[in-house]
């Protein structure tokens, strides 16, 4: 997802940070913005977009190779209205460093017992790929899009090889939230809590949980579309490495 604070950093933060993003704080977006989100939404390009935030295996140091997503969300959300109109949402088994750190969980919520429980990654993205069969029609008009690069430029081919599957062609294109943001406010921003702190937009759910992630990022881009933003393609698998930071939990965070 995003360029991201150095990982000594962010560990030496992290048992505030988690202690804080436990609140689960839910406020109606029409008292947050009230004129703003009465705005029409700028004429877009696509029919829906595909708001996606894995999560990953990760430690302050040394770094975990390989890392491995642990969550996998998506949201299908109208272009036009901005409602979400479907969900996928599954944790996964990580197969090469089965057992998480107590950083990991801290950070994501996510427990051992979750990722003991679920699928590893093949059988997850085939659960996704049915999903977006069902929910995505042929002939529509749908693009992925994330907060930050690493999700579709790093992790998901990262991750593909390391199960050996193909990463399905739908997902080699993507919108980084941010390059709309700064198209929209003149300012380049870096980590997701903080710009919605700079958009008085609260934060719903757990920071770094990657289906509330999703909806954040929603929200974020919502709002920048109700103040003209026009979401495009910024990025895709053959633009060469991703943007490199402290990962999502030391390799790959996306903060």
């Amino acid at each position: 997802m995003i360029p991201r604070p150095l990982v000594f950093q962010f560990a030496r933060l992290i048992t505030t940070t988690a202690k804080a993003s436990r609140k689960r704080l839910v406020h109606p977006r029409s008292s947050v913005f009230p004129a703003t989100m009465d705005k029409p939404i700028a004429k877009q390009n696509y029919d829906f977009f595909l708001v996606l935030d894995f999560e990953a295996t990760c430690q302050p140091s040394p770094r975990i190779d390989p890392q491995e997503v642990i969550e996998f969300p998506c949201l299908k959300v109208n272009a036009a209205t901005f409602k979400i109109e479907s969900e996928f949402h599954r944790y996964v088994r990580p197969v090469h460093h089965p057992t998480l750190t107590s950083f990991c969980t801290e950070l994501t919520g996510i427990t051992q017992e979750t990722v003991d429980e679920s699928e590893t990654f093949p059988a997850v993205l085939a659960a996704f790929e049915q999903w977006h069969a069902a929910h995505v029609p042929a002939g529509t008009r749908a693009l992925f899009v994330t907060y930050g690069d690493w999700d579709l430029k790093t992790m998901l081919p990262s991750q593909c090889r390391l199960s050996g599957v193909a990463v399905p062609a739908y997902m080699n294109a993507w919108c980084n939230t941010k390059h709309l943001v700064a198209d929209v406010t003149g300012s380049y921003p870096r980590a997701m809590d903080k710009l919605m702190q700079e958009l008085n937009l609260p934060l719903l759910g757990r920071h770094h949980s990657g289906i509330d992630d999703c909806r954040n990022i929603a929200r974020i881009v919502e709002l920048m579309c109700r103040r003209g933003g026009v979401v495009k393609e910024t990025g895709s698998s053959a633009d060469g490495d991703a943007e490199q930071g402290t990962a999502r939990a030391g390799e790959g965070l996306q903060t």
